[in-house]
């Protein structure tokens, strides 16, 4: 993980933890700091890899279609020449 992708997170945990500056807490406040950051570090790594996978899936339909386009530009090429081959004789 990057230094910056750190510092963010780090700062959503002080906002997080400054929103109850008072009243009664459950969590020690470090207990609930690092909760916080683990729940955003594995937000953030959970739409990372969904991000990597749909790009990964586009990257796939756009090779498959270009392996069609390189098929039918192929195809083209051997039509053109057999006329070719047929014309010179």
């Amino acid at each position: 993980m990057s230094a910056k992708m750190q510092d963010e997170i780090d700062a959503e945990v002080l906002r997080f933890t400054s929103l109850n500056k008072s009243g009664i807490r459950v969590l020690a406040k470090h207990e609930m700091e690092q909760l916080i950051r683990k729940t955003i570090t594995s937000g953030t790594v959970l739409g990372w890899a969904h991000g990597e996978a749909f790009q990964r899936q586009r990257m796939q339909r756009q090779i498959d279609q270009l392996e069609y386009e390189m098929n039918c530009i192929k195809d083209r090429l051997k039509d053109a020449e057999m006329e070719l081959l047929a014309v010179q004789k």
